[in-house]
């Protein structure tokens, strides 16, 4: 409280308050929580498409060049959750 604290400590620390002001606390609790539910959907999404392209190539409906083109698109859609993060607003409660 007050002081900045070491730099092991704050290294070692998962979250590092720099000031006294604890009011921001469940905003950090929100957006990591809401952070952890995008890192889910996202590692879902991505395992399911590559599940269904490496299914469509067993099949032979797929070949290498539209099986990267799938990996590919779904790693977009991977970026595109991330990017949803900053549209994403608070709501005091």
């Amino acid at each position: 409280m007050g002081a900045m604290g070491s730099d092991i400590a704050v290294d070692a620390a998962d979250v590092a308050l720099m000031d006294d002001n604890t009011s921001k606390l469940p905003y950090l609790k929100w957006l990591s929580n809401t952070t952890i539910k995008t890192i889910k959907t996202a590692i879902t999404l991505s395992m399911c498409i590559n599940f269904v392209a490496v299914t469509l190539s067993v099949l032979g409906i797929l070949n290498p060049t539209t099986g990267a083109l799938v990996h590919n698109a779904g790693s977009c859609f991977v970026v595109l959750l991330a990017a949803l993060l900053y549209d994403r607003k608070y709501e005091y409660s």
